[in-house]
């Protein structure tokens, strides 16, 4: 003869909703959490490409800086203007002019009255 009620404390549709319930506010909880840490992992490393990109910028400038330092020294610009084989001559210091500057006083000043 078999027992019919073979399991006293049977477990109750209330007691697996609560189960199943729980259980999805686990995966919910830990699926956020994934997210939230690959959302962190993607924007460390959209930093990490832009301050590459700075760092080059800032070697780029260095770099003009330095060019353009190189041009404005007079024997250095004379150099490259010879080494680029240029038709442009050589000032003679002796021929140039200096002129003194204006002051505003002397300046006439146009009236609209």
């Amino acid at each position: 003869m078999e027992k019919r009620n073979r399991y006293r404390n049977r477990i109750h549709w209330l007691t697996i909703s609560r189960l199943a319930l729980g259980a999805i506010l686990l995966l919910a909880t830990g699926v956020g959490f994934v997210l939230v840490r690959n959302q962190h992992v993607i924007q460390g490393d959209e930093i990490r490409v832009a301050e590459e990109q700075i760092a080059d910028f800032d070697q780029e400038i260095e770099l003009w800086e330095l060019r353009i330092a190189a041009v404005r020294d007079r024997q250095e610009l004379s150099r490259r203007l010879r080494w680029v084989q240029s038709d442009l001559k050589e000032v003679d210091t002796k021929r140039v002019i200096e002129m003194a500057p204006v002051s505003a006083e002397d300046v006439p000043v146009a009236s609209a009255y």
